[in-house]
């Protein structure tokens, strides 16, 4: 099965690694083929001091979560 997941998806999953998104996008990957646009991982970036003010997370806590989160990601360009 392949799921298209948009940014509200991936901030909540590196929000909260261990609620039930997170899980699904980290432990999921063997039943699901999660998609992305390319732009999502700028989107990311952009917004890592916003995610790690809300979350209590130091940034490098929040790209290590990020990590976790995307790498069963499959991104894809627009091109």
């Amino acid at each position: 099965m392949k799921i298209i997941v948009d940014a509200n998806i991936v901030f909540s999953g590196i929000l909260n690694t261990k609620g039930k998104i997170g899980d699904l996008l980290i432990n999921s990957h063997k039943l699901i083929d999660f998609i992305a646009p390319d732009f999502l991982r700028t989107e990311i970036h952009k917004y890592h001091s916003k995610i790690s003010a809300l979350s209590g997370l130091s940034i490098e806590q929040v790209i290590e979560s990020e990590f976790h989160i995307c790498k069963n990601i499959h991104f894809i360009s627009d091109l």
